[in-house]
Parts: C-alpha cells; sequence; structure tokens
C-alpha cells in the first residue's frame, strides 16, 4: 500500500489549542456527568470526545469535518485521526484512584492503554495524520505530576 499523504494544514499544536479550549468549555458550562460533581473531571471518554467534536463542529475552519468514531476516536476529515486517554489519579471523591496508571503505560497488546492506541493508529490507513491525546487532570498545585 503506498503511504498516504495528509491533505490538511492544521498543525497539531492548534488543534491540542482548540482542543484543550473545547475542555474548558465543556467545564465552564458546569454540566455534571450523572451524579458526580459539575464540570468536566467525572465526564468518560465517549462522552468527553463527543462533546469535544461539538465544539469543534462549531468552528467556521472545521464546521461538520469532525467526527466520533471506534477507531479513531476523534475524526477531523483530511486533518487529523486521534485517539483520547484520560489520566485521573484522583475521583470524584478525592481519593487517590486505585491503578491510573494502567491505562497510560500498559505495554501489552489488546489493552486500552496509550500505548495501545498508538499501536491503533499505527495500523490504521488513512490519509489523515495521527495523534494521541492525553487529558490529563491535576490538583493546583499538582499532588501528582503528570508530566
Amino acid at each position: 500500500m503506498p503511504f498516504l499523504q495528509p491533505i490538511g494544514n492544521m498543525d497539531l499544536e492548534n488543534v491540542v489549542s482548540e482542543i484543550a479550549n473545547a475542555i474548558v468549555h465543556v467545564d465552564k458550562s458546569r454540566v455534571p456527568f450523572r451524579g458526580f460533581q459539575p464540570g468536566v473531571g467525572p465526564y468518560g471518554e465517549p462522552q468527553l470526545v463527543k462533546l469535544i467534536s461539538q465544539y469543534l463542529n462549531q468552528l467556521p475552519r472545521l464546521s461538520g469535518t469532525v467526527r466520533t468514531k471506534r477507531t479513531p476516536d476523534l475524526l477531523i476529515k483530511n486533518e487529523w485521526a486521534m485517539e483520547f486517554k484520560i489520566v485521573r489519579p484522583y475521583g470524584d471523591n478525592g481519593q487517590e484512584a486505585e491503578n491510573w496508571s494502567v491505562n497510560l503505560l500498559h505495554p501489552y497488546p489488546g489493552n486500552v492503554s496509550t500505548i495501545a492506541d498508538c499501536w491503533k493508529l499505527q495500523s490504521l490507513e488513512c490519509p489523515e495524520r495521527k495523534a494521541v491525546v492525553v487529558v490529563g487532570y491535576e490538583h493546583t498545585p499538582p499532588k501528582t505530576d503528570l508530566t
């Protein structure tokens, strides 16, 4: 199969900035997810990616080009195929979450880690550039430094 060239021109810094704006927008809405506290923190990955997609589709430059899928999680047509991972060292109750780092670093095929998302994108044949976006939640100042 020939190498497929992306045809878009939205750089990674730009798209990540818009995703961050979308997350801030969701947080400021103060709409609670299920019975949790208001804000973006408790949303699950599929729910958050859907809200990010809705926000991005409201931008004139991206209007109608953003959709959610099973693989990739978010597709910006002719621009980006993106997988998302949420990292929460602490739960809604303020208690440390057990095994939170497994979703980030578990290096075995067939799991749901960020590394597995990289493998999934690597095998995806599409013209879009590929990226994994990790959404990390920390306290200010951080109790667990995610860098």
